[in-house]
């Protein structure tokens, strides 16, 4: 199924998390728990860290918190042994819920292209992944188009690169299409 997103959004997704693990586009309802473990590391991370965000959004949480994360993974993928044949996202309901207490305070309405562009490359993606679920499931969008998110990547790492101290959602908002 081919969609466009509806809102501002954005997201690097690399080449091997397209090629090994999704297609072009993808619907991330449709990832069932045998696929997502089957994943190769890289790309396992880059679509946990979406649906990391995703998640937040549907908490109302505008923060990240890396130690949530890795917890959260951790479940998710025990559930998900028990449950090969279910969807990702039913595993996350399950097994995290949408309730889960932070323990971080790294707002992401606070983080600036100069601190983004500053974080090393695993925390940077993780960002980069976290803010595109974020935005997707504000626009109540699953699908991922990788040719629109690498353009407006792109659009934003060059907008950061040039306004360090805006915030990245204020990149995102005047670069992504």
């Amino acid at each position: 199924m081919r969609c466009r997103f509806s809102i501002v959004t954005f997201v690097l997704i690399a080449p091997t998390f397209a090629s090994e693990a999704l297609g072009t586009t993808t619907d991330i309802r449709s990832i069932t728990c045998s696929e997502y473990l089957a994943m190769p590391a890289t790309p396992s991370g880059k679509f946990s860290a979406w649906m990391t965000g995703w998640f937040s959004y549907e908490s109302r949480r505008t923060f990240v918190d890396f130690d949530l994360h890795r917890a959260n993974v951790t479940n998710v993928r025990g559930w998900c042994q028990s449950n090969p044949n279910a969807s990702v996202m039913v595993g996350l309901e399950k097994s995290i819920g949408v309730t889960a207490v932070p323990n971080a305070t790294l707002d992401f309405n606070k983080i600036t292209c100069g601190t983004w562009l500053a974080y090393g490359p695993a925390d940077q993606d993780f960002v980069r992944y976290f803010m595109s679920g974020y935005y997707n499931a504000a626009a109540s969008n699953s699908v991922l188009d990788y040719e629109r998110l690498q353009r407006n990547s792109s659009a934003v790492v060059a907008y950061c690169k040039k306004n360090k101290s805006r915030t990245l959602p204020t990149a995102i908002q005047n670069r992504a299409s």
